[in-house]
């Protein structure tokens, strides 16, 4: 492969400070790749099964009241469609390394911008057309390069996994390890200042699971007691608040006692009953906000769970196939992994899975930087025929 995708690394640098930029060197070295391997893309199977697809979404979106926007919401699926299946074919262990190496160190860099926030920093530094804030936009909630402080925690469930893997995958005691460590935990810090706790539940979904990986069976009893803590500080049982800092609970009653318009149940009730009136091709991507301000008089942009928004917008067909394409890349990422043993690779497929359920509770993928973080994550583990040097990169 040689230097044929350097562009990846380069632009994945790039990506989180400067999204237009990142996503541009993307998008010409995809072009690149279609020019010179087409042919041989186009005799795939894989290819045409995603090009039907594809096909599902353009006959929904021309089925929507509102076709026009509908075609326009194919931007943030199609391109990275074609982005997914120029990346997959050609991944090698050790550009999948180079990857996870950039995604650390960025996702450091990113953190301590949080931080930096978190600690009373005002002002924009603009260099370039490249604007990095230091204020927060909602005060209590560091949101650092992005625009908003759940964007900024779906990034940090991404990067967590990421930087475990290379933790755990440097030699013990050794000061690489050290390194990836502290850098985990400062991702963990600012994922803890974004107040997210969508962002909270799937790190400590993660946690358990890695626990029970390992063997860690008391780690995982803590993080589910940990876990029942803040619900109950949350639901302000007696003494509980005493025990759990403000930090970790204080959203928590907004959601589950809070006015209708702020309950995930309420959306997606009306969600089920517009899906019932449409269930095969949907409504049209983009026109759930429509549906829920005729309904409600609110504005909600998304029903804050992405297969909800699957189900309404696109309907069973595209979201049945769309779900089955990216669900057998999982289970064979698992199987590799479980195969080899090579946590570079397990954090790989650990922070998509984390991102996966992250968009259970919100939908970022709105975000360029998260939606193509997540597709370059599915290449990566798309690559299921690892190379037996993988274990000694």
């Amino acid at each position: 492969m040689g230097t044929r995708l350097d562009w990846l690394g380069l632009g994945l640098g790039i990506l989180p400070f400067w999204s237009g930029l990142g996503l541009a060197v993307w998008a010409g070295g995809m072009i690149s790749v279609w020019v010179r391997r087409g042919r041989l893309l186009c005799r795939q199977r894989e290819t045409w099964l995603w090009v039907g697809l594809t096909g599902l979404m353009v006959i929904s979106s021309l089925q929507s009241p509102d076709p026009l926007g509908a075609l326009l919401g194919l931007g943030n699926f199609v391109p990275f469609f074609a982005f997914f299946l120029a990346v997959r074919s050609q991944v090698t262990p050790a550009q999948r390394y180079q990857w996870v190496k950039i995604m650390g160190g960025t996702g450091m860099v990113v953190a301590l911008v949080g931080l930096a926030q978190a600690l009373g920093g005002q002002g924009t530094l603009t260099l370039l057309g490249l604007e990095m804030n230091w204020h927060s936009r909602i005060p209590g909630r560091v949101d650092s390069v992005f625009s908003d402080a759940n964007v900024m925690a779906s990034y940090c469930v991404m990067l967590l996994p990421v930087q475990l893997g290379l933790t755990l995958n440097a030699p013990s005691g050794s000061r690489l390890r050290w390194g990836w460590g502290v850098a985990t935990g400062i991702t963990f810090l600012a994922l803890l200042l974004t107040r997210s706790l969508n962002g909270l539940g799937v790190v400590g979904l993660l946690g358990i699971g890695v626990s029970f990986r390992q063997r860690r069976y008391v780690l995982s009893a803590v993080i589910v007691l940990l876990g029942l803590g803040i619900v109950g500080a949350g639901l302000d049982w007696p003494g509980w608040r005493a025990v759990f800092p403000e930090l970790l609970w204080g959203r928590l009653p907004k959601y589950l006692l809070g006015r209708a318009e702020d309950l995930r149940t309420v959306q997606w009730q009306l969600a089920w009953d517009w899906f019932e009136q449409r269930p095969w091709w949907g409504w049209g991507l983009r026109y759930f906000p429509t549906l829920y301000q005729q309904s409600t008089d609110s504005w909600v942009g998304h029903p804050h769970n992405f297969w909800v928004m699957l189900l309404v917008e696109t309907g069973v067909w595209v979201t049945g196939l769309f779900t089955f394409l990216v669900g057998r890349v999982v289970v064979r990422g698992w199987h590799s992994w479980h195969k080899t043993g090579d946590w570079r690779y397990g954090g790989m497929w650990l922070a998509f899975v984390g991102v996966t359920c992250f968009h259970g509770l919100d939908v970022t993928l709105f975000d360029g930087r998260v939606n193509g973080l997540a597709w370059l994550l599915l290449a990566g583990l798309a690559d299921d025929k690892l190379s037996s040097q993988s274990g000694k990169l």
